[in-house]
C-alpha cells in the first residue's frame, strides 16, 4: 500500500487545497505543516487548531495517525480553530455587573473568568470578553484584554493583565497579575484615561443615588428586575436595548440605554458601525408623553425595520412594549426592555 494519500484541505479562506501527506502523520504533525506553509495564520499556538472531517462536528484526535483515523483520498479536511468551553458560567445569584458612570452602560459578569478589554482575531477570547470596551466613547484606549473578574470560592477578584494599561480599585493603582478583592459599590477605573465603573453583585446591589464607596453592612433586599436596571431613573422610566443577534458575537448581551430621546439607532452608534447592513440613520426611537409609551420608526432604512418578525412601514410610529423583538437590517436583532 501506498505510504502517502492525497487528500484535500480547507485551511480557513484557503479552500481546495490538495495534499500529499503520509498516512502515518499524526494530526497534530500535520496541523504543524499546514501551518508552517500558511504566513497569514498565526503559529504560535497550534493547540488553538484543530481539523474536522467536512460534515462532522467533532475535531480529530490530535495523537491519531492518518491510517488510525481510516482517512481516505475522497475525504476532505477542515483546518479550524479548536472550540473549547473555556468559561464557566456562574450561577444566577452569583452574577455581578459593571456600570460605567459617565454612560451609565452596565455590563454583566455572568461567567468566570470575565474579561474586560476589546475584542480581538482571537476566538477563544471574544468568547470570555464580558466587558466590551470598544462600545464606550473613549473605550479604544483601553487594552484588548485589560483585565479580567475571576470568581472563586464565592468571591469575586479583579486581576489586571495589561502592563503598561494601568487599572485601579477604589483609586489605587493595582500591580500586573495580581488578585484583589471586590466588594459590591467598589469603583473601578481603566486606561490612562480611567474609564470608571462601579462593581456590583447581584446579592448586594448598589441602589441609585447612594454613594458606593459606602460600605454595605448587610445585603440589600431588591428584587432582580432592580439590580438588572441599565440607566438610572429618569421621568421616561427606564429602558434599554439588548443586542440578541448580531454580525459581531462579542456584541451579543452587550445594552445600549435609551437616554438623551429622541435616539438614532444605526451606524451612527459604535457599537453597531460594523454592521454592514444597517444604515448609518437606521430607525429613531423616541418617548410619547401623550401615551406613556416608547416608539419607532424606520427612518428609510435600506434593509428595513421589524417588530416580531413583521416588517414596519418607513416614516409611520409604532408603539414598543417590553419583550418587543427589533429587527434591524439582515441579522441584527435587539430586545426592547424596561
Amino acid at each position: 500500500m501506498d505510504d502517502y494519500i492525497d487528500v484535500k484541505i480547507n485551511v480557513f479562506e484557503h479552500t481546495g487545497q490538495r495534499a500529499r501527506v503520509r498516512r502515518s502523520i499524526t494530526v497534530k504533525t500535520l496541523i504543524d505543516e499546514i501551518l508552517k506553509e500558511f504566513d497569514d495564520i498565526d503559529a504560535d499556538s497550534p493547540e488553538k487548531y484543530s481539523i474536522q472531517l467536512k460534515g462532522v462536528d467533532k475535531p480529530l484526535n490530535i495523537n491519531q495517525t492518518l491510517t488510525q483515523l481510516d482517512i481516505q483520498p475522497q475525504d476532505e479536511l477542515n483546518v479550524g480553530y479548536l472550540h473549547q468551553t473555556i468559561r464557566k458560567m456562574l450561577d444566577p445569584k452569583d452574577h455581578a455587573m459593571l456600570r460605567e458612570e459617565t454612560s451609565n452602560i452596565s455590563f454583566d459578569i455572568q461567567w468566570t473568568p470575565a474579561i474586560i478589554g476589546r475584542p480581538s482575531t482571537d476566538v477563544n477570547h471574544n468568547i470570555m470578553l464580558a466587558v466590551n470596551m470598544q462600545i464606550l466613547a473613549i473605550g479604544m484606549t483601553i487594552s484588548r484584554k485589560h483585565a479580567q473578574i475571576v470568581f472563586s470560592e464565592g468571591s469575586f477578584f479583579i486581576e489586571p493583565a495589561a502592563a503598561n494599561n494601568p487599572t485601579y480599585l477604589n483609586g489605587k493603582l493595582l500591580a500586573v497579575n495580581t488578585m484583589n478583592k471586590l466588594k459590591s459599590g467598589d469603583r473601578l477605573a481603566f486606561g490612562q484615561h480611567k474609564v470608571s465603573f462601579v462593581f456590583t453583585t447581584k446579592s448586594q446591589p448598589v441602589k441609585y443615588g447612594m454613594d458606593p464607596s459606602e460600605p454595605i453592612s448587610k445585603p440589600v433586599a431588591a428584587p432582580a428586575e432592580d439590580f438588572y436596571t441599565r440607566v438610572a431613573p429618569s421621568k421616561t422610566g427606564m429602558a434599554t436595548l439588548v443586542i440578541e443577534k448580531s454580525l459581531n458575537l462579542s456584541n451579543i448581551g452587550q445594552r445600549i440605554p435609551l437616554q438623551n430621546l429622541p435616539l438614532v439607532v444605526g451606524r451612527v452608534i459604535p457599537i453597531f458601525s460594523s454592521e454592514g447592513d444597517i444604515s448609518r440613520q437606521h430607525a429613531e426611537i423616541n418617548f410619547d408623553t401623550g401615551t406613556n409609551m416608547y416608539t419607532i420608526k424606520d427612518l428609510n432604512s435600506t434593509n428595513g425595520v421589524t417588530l416580531n418578525g413583521q416588517r414596519i412601514e418607513p416614516q409611520k410610529v409604532y408603539e414598543l412594549h417590553p419583550g418587543t423583538k427589533i429587527g434591524l437590517g439582515k441579522v441584527m436583532v435587539v430586545e426592547f426592555q424596561i
